[in-house]
């Protein structure tokens, strides 16, 4: 297994970018969040790693469950809510090369990635930050693909929470 961690995203607020570091501290990437026609303003960001860079947003025009656009090297992949799961927990389904893609939040709310039913790789989130640790196989983390959509998929896993939280409290009477 491979280590690797997304810094706190408070950083957002003081510069445009937040870098994604190795087990021993290293800049191997920069996500930044940006506009992409076609998605949700403020809900679509861009990772940088070794000259290549490959965007992930939520296209505009959802009502309740979400649609992703992944975009790299000229392809562009759509993953979507679980219909299902997504009313109770973070879960994203997609196809990429012919193989299934799974995001799912567990019940300790890490959430696991699959690819064809076998996970390679968990994220991690810091209880005490709003950054990450990643735990990712080592073959996938050279996967430039899957390992641009699980960095960037944490920043999705994010805005679903902080939305979930909203509804959640509506329910709780704590917005009327």
């Amino acid at each position: 297994m491979v280590t690797f961690k997304i810094q706190d995203m408070f950083l957002f607020k003081e510069k445009k970018y937040v870098n994604v570091l190795d087990d021993e501290d290293h800049v191997i990437a920069e996500v930044m969040k940006t506009s992409i026609s076609g998605n949700e303003k403020g809900n679509t960001f861009v990772l940088k790693r070794n000259g290549e860079q490959s965007a992930l947003g939520i296209k505009e025009g959802r009502l309740i469950f979400a649609s992703y656009r992944f975009q790299i090297n000229g392809e562009e992949f759509i993953l979507k809510d679980n219909t299902v799961n997504s009313i109770l927990y973070f879960c994203v389904d997609g196809m990429l090369h012919g193989k299934k893609l799974r995001f799912e939040e567990n019940w300790d709310h890490k959430i696991e990635v699959k690819v064809d039913g076998k996970k390679v790789a968990l994220i991690e989130p810091n209880a005490f930050s709003f950054g990450a640790t990643f735990f990712m196989d080592q073959k996938a983390s050279r996967d430039l693909l899957l390992f641009s959509l699980t960095c960037m998929m944490y920043f999705m896993f994010k805005i679903y929470k902080d939305e979930t939280e909203i509804i959640e409290s509506m329910f709780d009477g704590e917005l009327f």
